[in-house]
């Protein structure tokens, strides 16, 4: 018995100079990558008759993502040479939409999603008050083949400025991602094999000072 204790200790010491973490480290949150495109329905939206005036809308490029991510569906600006005391306005025009194209990049899947809204409210040329409201469905949640979740939510809207302004308005959303089990799995870490090899020791160790123990005090062993 006292050669097997000998043993055990060494071979728990060697373990332990080897440097091995009891350990592992937890398995990362997978990056579930996609890509988006945002494509308005018209350039731009133009203002009530006998205006002139006009809203564009940028068509940004398609463009890549990792896990969840604000987005820009387009940015706004405005157009007018109308004065300020008889601005241009939106009332019965300002109709705008956007199809949105979201693919996952694991499994190669697309789903395109439409959104819309209308835009009110006067600019000049020197001058901008233009509002939005968003109009029919505002959030949708679609489920990739490999299991990843996307839910897209229209989130924002900042009106654009006067022609003279350098910053531009937007109309903003944000898409949330959810790993599904095809796209990875999170979770903590597995014990490394050294682990499991001092924790049979370490078992192994405690019975044998067990069964010392019982013999000392002549305790039957069963």
């Amino acid at each position: 018995m006292k050669r097997s204790l000998r043993l055990m200790v060494s071979t728990a010491g060697l373990l332990l100079l080897a440097g091995s973490p009891a350990w592992a480290g937890p398995v990362p949150t997978p990056e579930v990558q996609w890509t988006y495109n945002f494509t308005p329905g018209q350039a731009f939206v133009s203002a009530d008759s006998p205006g002139t005036g006009t809203v564009t809308f940028t068509n940004e490029p398609t463009k890549g993502a990792t896990n969840s991510s604000d987005v820009v569906v387009t940015n706004l600006r405005v157009s007018s040479t109308a004065p300020t005391s008889s601005p241009d306005m939106l009332s019965s025009n300002g109709a705008w939409h956007a199809n949105l194209v979201l693919t996952d990049s694991q499994s190669g899947a697309s789903q395109t999603m439409l959104f819309s809204g209308k835009l009110g409210g006067s600019f000049s040329g020197s001058n901008s008050n233009v509002s939005n409201q968003f109009t029919g469905t505002t959030s949708y949640t679609w489920t990739a083949p490999n299991g990843n979740v996307y839910t897209v939510s229209l989130v924002g809207y900042t009106p654009p400025g006067p022609p003279t302004a350098s910053n531009a308005g937007s109309i903003s959303a944000h898409i949330s991602v959810t790993p599904g089990e095809g796209g990875g799995h999170t979770g903590g870490g597995a014990p490394e094999p050294s682990t499991l090899v001092l924790s049979c020791l370490g078992l192994a160790f405690a019975g044998a000072t067990s069964w010392r123990k019982r013999r000392a005090l002549g305790i039957p062993q069963g």
